[in-house]
């Protein structure tokens, strides 16, 4: 996908709580040297505004309110329960590995909690691409924190589909974020995870349907942006592209899971 400056990119993407000046100063900071890279841990004056959640006998409710309606997603976020979401798959496992280089079956790891499953690649540009992606994952990460319980029912996954670049050491220096947060035992675990190669991360892209395509003599990599909600069990019940990663919609059909749960 096409590239972009930083300036055109946190231009065009500006959110008031600066998680996407955090992930576009990442992703440039990585291009540079992807070896040493010290990102500033993102604002949290949004989240720390937001009500807290209260936590009923049935569990978490109104998710959706812990983040605002802007002027991107200005329409009303479906309500929670009022519709279903069917199954549309089993997620694929496969052997990964994590950003201590330790490696890590994702069958299991996608087992036992909901889990916003993404694929990304550290050097992307595209303006409608990784960025958006990682961005909403940080809205997702700190409004969490608002949520009391939230973790023990719901995980973050990100996957570099770029191995050769997207080291453990790589992935650790782009957590930094989220792996010195103070308040991390309060929000969501947040895996990220990368491969020891092409061989086998494929299977993981196929099973999920994402699609990736390398281009010759480039270090741009062509993909389709989606992120996949997979429920306690494993399955895949949506499946999100452009215009749909909105943290209200998401937090939506986490919550509708969590009845469904509740009802059976």
């Amino acid at each position: 996908m096409g590239g972009a400056t930083l300036s055109q990119f946190i231009g065009r993407k500006k959110r008031t709580d600066g998680h996407i000046a955090l992930v576009g100063a990442a992703f440039a900071i990585l291009a540079i040297a992807a070896s040493v890279v010290v990102i500033v841990p993102p604002n949290e004056t949004t989240a720390e505004t937001r009500p807290e959640m209260s936590v009923g006998a049935g569990g978490l409710e109104n998710l959706s309110a812990l983040f605002p309606r802007t002027a991107e997603y200005d329409f009303v976020a479906p309500k929670a329960g009022t519709y279903e979401l069917p199954s549309l798959k089993q997620a694929p496992g496969g052997k990964l590995v994590d950003m201590r280089g330790e490696h890590v079956e994702l069958g299991p790891l996608l087992k036992g909690r909901m889990s916003l499953v993404s694929f990304v690649y550290l050097l992307c540009s595209d303006t409608n691409g990784c960025p958006v992606a990682l961005s909403t994952l940080f809205e997702v990460f700190d409004g969490s924190a608002m949520a009391p319980g939230l973790k023990d029912h719901l995980q973050l996954v990100t996957i570099s589909f770029d191995p050769e670049r997207d080291t453990p050491e790589a992935l650790e220096s782009f957590a930094f974020p989220v792996n010195s947060d103070p308040k991390a035992d309060q929000k969501l675990d947040w895996h990220f995870l990368t491969s020891t190669g092409d061989e086998e991360l494929k299977p993981v892209l196929d099973g999920f349907g994402q699609s990736v395509m390398r281009v010759a003599d480039s270090d741009t990599i062509n993909h389709l942006l989606r992120m996949y909600l997979v429920d306690e069990q494993g399955r895949i019940r949506n499946v999100y592209g452009l215009g749909m990663i909105d943290p209200r919609l998401l937090m939506s059909d986490v919550e509708t899971l969590l009845l469904e749960a509740k009802g059976s």
